[in-house]
C-alpha cells in the first residue's frame, strides 16, 4: 500500500507550495504524515518540517529557542510516493539558508510566540524584510544586518557597539500577603463572580492563583519562569497583572498582550504600575522606561498611555477599573453590566433592622411566614434595592429560589411580601430614583460613538429601561436631553452648588469647583455626565484622585497625586480637558503640592476633620495663603529647614 500524501496543514509559515512547522506545532494529520518520514530518518536530528505535496522535509536548523535567526545545518528529504530519501549536511557550507519568522512555525498557545514575534516586529520596523529575496542566506542577511548597522542579540535587534543589557525579568516576581489590586477591583466591579475560571498569564510565585483557588475559584497560573510547566488554557478570565511593564521590548510588549488577550473567552484584566507613584530616583534610563539595581526593568505608564496602548494592539476600547488597571471584554454583556456599575451610586442601608419582640406569655403561636423566611426575604430586599425595582423570575439567585420552593413559596408571593410593610418601602424608592440616575448616567455615555440597539443589551439592563423608562427610545432621549444639559454653563453652576451644598466639595477659587475624584458617583447627573465625558478624552476618570471644573467653561482638570492619602499630595500629573475644543493637555509638574485638601474632601470622609484642623495650621503659620496658593515641595522643604518655628506650628 503506497504511503499516503500529506494532508495540507492548517497553520504554519507557507512558502510557495510548501508548509514549514516546528515540531512542536504537529496535529494529528500532520504527525501521521512526518511519522512516515521519521521511520526511514534512522534517528536523524530534526526540529523543523517541511510539507510539501508529496514530499516531506525533516530539517535540522540552529537553536531555536536561543538563536534570533537560526541557520540551517542539515536535512533530510523523503519521497512519500516513491520512497526515495536524500540528506543535506550545510554546515560545512559558508552561506547556509537562514530561518527568518520563527513564530509562523509554532503552536497559537506557545509561550515562545511574543518573544519570536518581537523579533520579526522589529526587523520589519528597520525594513530587513523589504526584499526577501536578498535575506535567504547566512552572508545576505549578515551584509544587510551590517549596512544597517545592526546586529542579533539572542531574540533582539541591537545597533552595533551597544552595550548589552541583560534584564532579570524574573526577580520583580514578588510575595503577595492578599489579592492583588486587580484581582480585587475585578472582584468589586463585578468582572469576576463566583464559578469563574481564572487564568493568571505570568502568574510570578502564583499568590493570586493560591489566594482565588481558596476562595473558591478555579483558577491556574503560568509564568516563563517561576511556572513554566503551568497550564495555559482558555479561562473565562485572564489576568495579565504587571507583567508589561517588566518589558523591557516594546514589541514584545505588544505581542504578551496580544497573547494573553487570545486565551480569555470573557474578559482580560490588565495591570502595570503608573507615573508619579514611585520615585525615578536612583534609576537608570533605559529604553523607554528605567532599569534598576537588580538589574530589572521598569515601564511606568500613564493612564491615557495605557489606554491607548491596549487598544491600538487589540482593537479594543478598554475600561477602566482603577489607576493603571483596565479590563478588556470579549463579552459585551458583562460589559455593559460592569460600565452600569462603574457609573452608579452606591446605597447602603440597614436591612432587617427592627428592635426584638417582647416574649408573650401562654399558648406560643405558629411563627408567620414573613418571620420564618425573614434570612430568605431579607436576601431577596437586599437584591431589589441593588436593582431599584423587583426581579424577574430569573433574576432570582439560584439558591434563593430553591429555598423559596422548599418552603412552598412562589416567587411572586416572596416579593410580595417584601412589598409589604416587612421593610421600608421609601428605601426601595430612593434606590429606584438612583438606578434611573444611574442608567440616563450610562446611556448618556453610550451614545459615544452611538447608541446601542435595544437587541443588543444585556437582558438585565432591557428589563431595567422598561421599568424605569418604558421604551428605549425614551431612554435614548432622556440621555441626550442630559447631555444637552452638561453643556449648559448654567446647568452646571447649579450642579456644582447642589454638590457644594451636599459637602461633595468646595470652590478652589472664583472660577473652579474641586472635589476628590471618589465622590464622583455621588454629584448630581449633570457633573457626572460632564466629568466622564471628559474621561472619554482623557482615557477614562480613574486614575485621578481630584478633578477641577470651570464654572465659566467646559474645562476639567483630572489630578493625580502619589498619594492621596498623604497630608500634603503631590501632585505627579494634571490632564487638562477643554471640551469645547476637543482638546486634551497633559502636565506632569514638578513638585507641586496640592494644598488644603479637607476643603475638597466630601463632609463625611474619615480623617476630614484631622486634615481641615492640619490646613488650619499651615495657614496661620503662613506657609500657605487662605486661598491654598503655597510653595513648590522643594521650597517648602526650605522654609520648613530654615524656620523651624513654622514647621512647628504647622506640623
Amino acid at each position: 500500500m503506497p504511503p499516503s500524501r500529506p494532508s495540507r496543514p492548517t497553520s504554519g509559515k507557507r512558502v510557495g507550495g510548501a508548509v514549514y512547522l516546528h515540531a512542536s506545532a504537529l496535529d494529528t494529520v500532520t504527525r501521521v504524515v512526518v511519522e512516515q518520514a521519521v521511520a526511514r530518518a534512522d534517528s536523524f536530528e530534526w526540529n523543523v518540517v517541511k510539507i510539501s505535496p508529496g514530499v516531506v522535509s525533516l530539517l535540522l536548523y540552529e537553536d531555536f529557542d536561543t538563536v534570533g535567526f537560526p541557520a540551517l545545518l542539515a536535512s533530510f528529504r523523503v519521497d512519500l510516493s516513491t520512497g526515495r530519501t536524500s540528506t543535506t549536511d550545510y554546515r560545512g557550507r559558508t552561506s547556509p539558508p537562514i530561518l527568518h519568522r520563527k513564530e509562523t512555525l509554532l503552536p497559537s498557545d506557545d509561550p515562545r510566540l511574543p518573544r519570536f514575534a518581537a523579533l520579526t516586529r522589529a526587523a520589519e520596523e528597520y525594513g530587513l524584510f523589504a526584499d526577501p529575496t536578498k535575506i535567504g542566506t547566512q552572508r545576505q542577511w549578515l551584509e544587510l544586518l551590517a549596512s544597517k548597522g545592526l546586529r542579533v542579540e539572542g531574540q533582539r535587534l541591537v545597533p552595533v557597539g551597544s552595550a548589552s543589557v541583560e534584564v532579570a525579568r524574573h526577580k520583580t516576581a514578588i510575595v503577595r500577603r492578599d489579592l492583588s489590586q486587580p484581582m480585587q477591583l475585578a472582584i468589586a466591579h463585578g468582572v469576576l463572580s463566583p464559578g469563574s475560571t481564572v487564568f493568571d498569564y505570568g502568574c510570578g510565585l502564583g499568590d493570586d492563583v493560591a489566594a482565588l483557588s481558596a476562595a473558591g475559584f478555579e483558577a491556574i497560573g503560568w509564568d516563563p519562569h517561576h511556572a513554566p510547566d503551568g497550564p495555559r488554557r482558555t479561562a473565562d478570565t485572564v489576568n495579565l497583572g504587571f507583567v508589561l511593564n517588566v518589558v523591557e521590548d516594546r514589541h514584545e510588549r505588544a505581542e504578551t498582550l496580544k497573547a494573553a488577550y487570545s486565551f480569555a473567552r470573557r474578559t482580560l484584566i490588565v495591570a502595570v504600575m503608573v507615573v508619579g507613584k514611585t520615585a525615578l530616583a536612583g534609576l537608570r534610563p533605559y529604553r523607554d522606561g528605567h532599569l534598576t539595581s537588580r538589574g530589572t526593568f521598569q515601564k511606568y505608564f500613564g493612564q491615557q498611555e495605557l489606554r491607548d496602548f491596549i487598544e491600538e494592539v487589540l482593537g479594543e476600547a478598554p475600561i477602566a477599573l482603577g489607576t493603571g488597571v483596565f479590563a478588556v471584554f470579549r463579552d459585551k454583556d458583562l460589559e455593559q453590566e460592569v460600565l452600569l456599575r462603574r457609573r452608579r451610586r452606591s446605597i447602603v442601608r440597614p436591612v432587617g433592622m427592627r428592635p426584638p419582640e417582647r416574649p408573650r406569655a401562654g399558648v406560643v403561636p405558629p411563627r408567620p411566614l414573613a418571620d420564618r423566611l425573614r434570612p430568605e426575604l431579607e436576601t431577596l430586599w437586599s437584591a431589589m434595592l441593588e436593582r431599584g425595582r423587583t426581579l424577574d423570575p430569573e433574576e432570582f439567585p439560584s439558591d434563593l429560589r430553591s429555598k423559596f420552593q422548599a418552603a412552598k413559596v412562589s416567587l411572586v408571593r416572596a416579593t410580595e411580601l417584601c412589598l409589604s410593610n416587612l421593610f421600608e418601602q421609601e428605601d426601595l424608592l430612593a434606590a429606584a430614583t438612583v438606578r434611573r440616575e444611574d442608567m440616563l448616567v450610562h446611556f448618556a455615555m453610550l451614545l459615544f460613538p452611538g447608541a446601542p440597539r435595544y437587541a443588543t443589551l444585556a437582558r438585565s439592563i432591557q428589563r431595567d429601561i422598561r421599568a424605569f423608562f418604558g421604551s428605549h427610545a425614551t431612554a435614548l432621549q432622556e440621555a441626550r436631553d442630559l447631555i444637552f444639559s452638561a453643556g449648559k454653563l448654567e446647568k452646571v453652576r447649579n450642579a456644582i452648588e447642589e454638590a457644594i451644598v451636599s459637602g461633595l466639595g468646595a470652590l478652589r477659587d472664583r472660577d473652579t469647583f474641586r472635589f476628590s475624584a471618589p465622590s464622583l458617583d455621588r454629584m448630581p447627573v449633570v457633573l457626572r455626565v460632564l466629568v466622564r465625558c471628559g474621561g472619554l478624552l482623557r482615557g477614562g476618570v480613574e486614575g485621578a484622585d481630584f478633578i477641577d471644573v470651570k464654572l465659566d467653561a467646559p474645562r476639567l482638570t483630572f489630578i493625580a497625586c502619589a498619594d492621596a492619602s498623604a497630608r500634603l499630595p503631590v501632585v505627579s500629573e494634571r490632564t487638562k480637558v477643554d471640551l469645547s475644543r476637543i482638546r486634551v493637555t497633559v502636565e506632569q509638574p514638578e513638585g507641586m503640592v496640592l494644598y488644603l485638601k479637607g476643603r475638597f474632601m466630601p463632609v463625611d470622609a474619615p480623617g476630614r476633620d484631622e486634615q481641615l484642623a492640619f490646613d488650619g495650621k499651615l495657614v496661620s503659620s503662613g506657609i500657605v495663603s487662605e486661598g491654598g496658593r503655597g510653595p513648590n515641595l522643594t521650597e517648602l522643604r526650605e522654609i520648613l529647614r530654615q524656620h523651624p518655628s513654622r514647621r512647628a506650628s504647622a506640623f
